[in-house]
């Protein structure tokens, strides 16, 4: 008969070799998901772009300094950039070089409460309005108070030859543009600071100016030498005060504009921008 054989029993499987399987399992797992993280990564929110923010001295809308830049027009626009998600970066400047740099084609770049015409419209975007002003108004010496009020209309009141002085360089609207191109008035234009041109008024070199509202009362406020001496009158025919925008660069794209438009139209439903206009309207 043949011999019966007796298999051996199997060696019971080490600690180590049982755990061998899960290693390479693991391993499998580790080496399939390595790739996806930086992938992961790369979905992180970007930085916002950084915008630049032109600003010029012009209290109470907008307040430069070499150090610092302030004013309600200036934190409007602030808060519609950063809702737009970008980055602004304030800049002091003034309005004649502002207006230089932007028609050489700032890259990517705004400045606040720009009134808008079609000759700014060939080198910048609008958006907005940021600011629905005041109407504008006279300002005269107090004793020719009488002689700014009495006038019919803006015609008469400028055919009067009354000595007109205007900022050089600013807008001051349709409605006196076409007054002065009727009735032929040249009015001085000067680059001085408003106080310091308001003061040509006072020492007699010039008879009137034209402000906007809330800027000329601003200048009465805190200056006591012109609130001793000069007043302001409303102007003849009562126009209304014309929209103060954001002005943007033609670097800003058309997407990037229509964000910031709509940011402004946002904001002007909030409560902090109502309390922006009371203070420029010192209410």
């Amino acid at each position: 008969m043949a011999p019966h054989r007796v298999r051996p029993h199997a060696r019971p499987r080490s600690f180590c070799a049982c755990l061998r399987p899960l290693g390479i399992l693991l391993l499998v797992l580790g080496a399939s998901a390595a790739p996806l993280r930086p992938v992961l990564a790369t979905t992180s929110a970007p930085e916002p772009r950084e915008i630049t923010v032109y600003v010029y001295h012009r209290p109470p809308f907008f307040t430069a300094t070499p150090e610092s830049q302030g004013g309600a027009l200036v934190e409007m626009s602030q808060i519609a950039l950063e809702r737009a998600g970008l980055k602004p970066r304030l800049v002091t400047s003034t309005f004649t070089e502002i207006l230089a740099t932007f028609r050489a084609g700032a890259p990517f770049a705004c400045t606040p409460g720009v009134y808008r015409t079609p000759e700014r419209e060939t080198f910048a975007r609008f958006v907005g309005p940021l600011y629905g002003p005041l109407p504008p108004v006279i300002v005269v010496r107090r004793t020719d108070a009488g002689l700014a009020a009495s006038a019919r209309s803006l015609d008469s009141l400028l055919a009067g030859g009354l000595r007109v002085v205007l900022g050089d360089g600013y807008w001051y609207g349709t409605w006196l543009a076409q007054a002065l191109e009727r009735t032929g008035t040249s009015p001085t234009r000067t680059r001085d600071e408003n106080t310091l041109m308001l003061r040509s008024i006072v020492d007699g070199t010039h008879d009137i100016s034209f402000m906007s509202h809330e800027e000329a009362a601003h200048l009465l406020r805190t200056h006591p030498d012109l609130g001793t001496n000069l007043t302001l009158r409303p102007v003849p025919g009562n126009p209304t005060g014309e929209s103060r925008y954001l002005m943007l660069a033609k670097g800003v794209d058309a997407a990037t504009a229509a964000r910031i438009d709509t940011a402004l139209r946002e904001l002007a439903e909030t409560p902090r921008y109502r309390e922006l206009v009371r203070s420029l309207r010192h209410e």
